[in-house]
């Protein structure tokens, strides 16, 4: 995947992914993207996944996704190709965007699949655009911004959040451009 450091696209896929764990051995449990195209959300991908291993108690606690929830749904390899085709070669933007990459990458390889799409980072932009608060976690930014955020630590829900939060800031980019 290539890191893409311009903001200068109005359609895209914004995803996110809940894990085991944050350890580079943690498995997805949760995939959720979303569609936005000329500025507009215009589609949801949402599915549990069924890792193989425990869920951290930690994990549950933050998510409230239990290993009961993820029991007999898909293996992440069966949903890679369905998850290939919505992203449809679009630009992916992501929250901290190198940890959910990180397990696509693995993943997609394991289920034969390369995405070598352009990856945009709105944890990185907003640095840029917003310097100086005290947390850019996602929750925070939204509560800062005011952008709507229902469910955090749920991957559509962050998904989302984190599209409305890049369309945000690409808007004040824009606007404190010089010209």
């Amino acid at each position: 995947m290539v890191k893409r450091k311009t903001a200068d696209f109005n359609s895209f896929i914004c995803f996110d992914f809940e894990t085991t764990g944050l350890a580079q051995n943690s498995r997805v449990i949760e995939i959720g993207a979303v569609k936005v195209r000329d500025g507009y959300l215009v589609s949801r991908y949402s599915s549990l996944v069924d890792p193989g291993i425990a869920i951290e108690p930690v994990i549950t606690r933050i998510t409230g996704i239990n290993d009961e929830m993820v029991a007999g749904k898909p293996k992440v390899e069966e949903l890679i190709p369905s998850f290939y085709a919505y992203t449809e070669g679009l630009p992916l933007v992501a929250h901290n965007a190198p940890f959910d990459c990180r397990f696509l990458e693995r993943d997609a390889l394991a289920a034969g699949y390369r995405f070598d799409h352009d990856v945009f980072d709105t944890l990185s932009f907003a640095r840029r655009i917003l310097p100086g608060l005290a947390s850019y976690r996602l929750a925070d930014l939204t509560a800062y911004l005011g952008i709507r955020h229902d469910q955090a630590h749920r991957a559509w829900c962050d998904a989302e959040a984190a599209a409305r939060l890049y369309m945000f800031l690409k808007a004040k980019q824009e606007k404190n451009a010089p010209g």
